[in-house]
This record gives C-alpha cells, structure tokens and sequence, in this order.
C-alpha cells in the first residue's frame, strides 16, 4: 500500500519535531546548562517565524518553481516534436528520387499532424500562466505554416513519377527554415 507524499511530508515533520524534543531533553537533563524560568515572548515569536520561513515558505517556492519548470519543459518537448515532424516532410521533398504515393499520404498527414500539434502547443502556451505574451510570434509561425501546407499539398496527380518542382523544393526548403528558427524554443 502507497502512502500519499502528503502524509509523507506530515510523517516527516512530526519525526523532525519529536527528535528536537528528544534532544532537548536529553540535552537538559545531562548538561546543566542555564535556562530562563521565565518565556520571553519576543524570542517565542521569532523562533515560530524562523521555523516558517525556514518549512513552508521553500516548500511552496520550490513546488511551484518545478511546476513552472514542468510546464516550460512540456512546452519544449512538444515543440521539439513539431519541428521533427517538419524535419521529416523536409527530408521527403528534397529527395532526389520521385515521390511514391504513399510519401505524398505522408507529407499531406504529417502536416495535417503539424496543425494539430501546433494548436496544442498554443493552447499550453495559452493555460501556462508564464506571464508573457506570445501572439506574434504565434502569429507569424501560423503564417509560416500555412504558407507551408498551402505550398506542398497536391492535388490529384499520379505519384508514381511525381516530383516537386525546383522552385517548389526552393521556396519549401526556405519556408522549412523560416518555420524552424520561428519554432525554437528559445524564441517563444
């Protein structure tokens, strides 16, 4: 049976509690040391501050710095799939053979995949609450992708000896590196 982290972190607080009270204990009664019969109620107050600011102020900061860290990595992950998926269709439209039919099913569904991954990723960007605007950038990529998909999607053609045009291959391979350096995650 799992115990929850919750009830973890209780456990160990209380442990942590109970072995300071050991310890004062054991401290008082075989070392003399001089104490005030008297509770000063500065000193109370400061050791109760001290305590929470030293347990619950870092816990909060920390768990919510690694949430924060969880969503820009998530971010990351799916952008850096997107660009592989645009990586791919690169890699078949620049080939030197022709295109089978089955390489124009893949280049028409990867950038239908590609639409939908990057309205994915907007949406995270959206709901992360990082505090930062991305609507041009977000903007300008949509553009580049649109531009991109409008260029390489075919109509009926036989596929068996079709092969992009040079000054398609050109202007895809030149919207291929606009979208990529648009899409690195440093730039969002």
């Amino acid at each position: 049976m799992k115990a929850s982290p919750k009830l973890l972190n209780y456990f160990l607080y209380f442990s942590l509690v109970a072995i300071g009270i050991v310890v004062g204990i054991a401290i008082h009664h075989y070392y003399s040391l001089p104490l005030s019969e008297e509770i000063n109620i500065i000193d109370l107050a400061t050791l109760v501050a001290t305590v929470f600011l030293a347990v619950y102020i870092p816990e909060v900061l920390d768990r919510h710095s690694q949430i924060m860290k969880d969503k820009k990595d998530l971010i990351e992950n799916r952008i850096v799939e997107l660009q592989a998926l645009y990586r791919n269709v690169n890699l078949l439209i620049q080939g030197e053979e022709p295109i089978k039919a089955r390489d124009l099913l893949v280049v028409q569904n990867t950038l239908d995949v590609t639409r939908n991954k990057w309205k994915t990723i907007v949406t995270l960007l959206t709901y992360s609450n990082m505090h930062a605007s991305f609507t041009r950038e977000i903007g300008h990529i949509e553009q580049l992708a649109e531009e991109h998909r409008r260029l390489l999607l075919v109509d009926q053609v036989n596929p068996s000896d079709f092969v992009y045009p040079d000054d398609i291959q050109q202007q895809e391979e030149a919207l291929y590196n606009q979208i990529d350096e648009a899409t690195k995650p440093a730039c969002l």
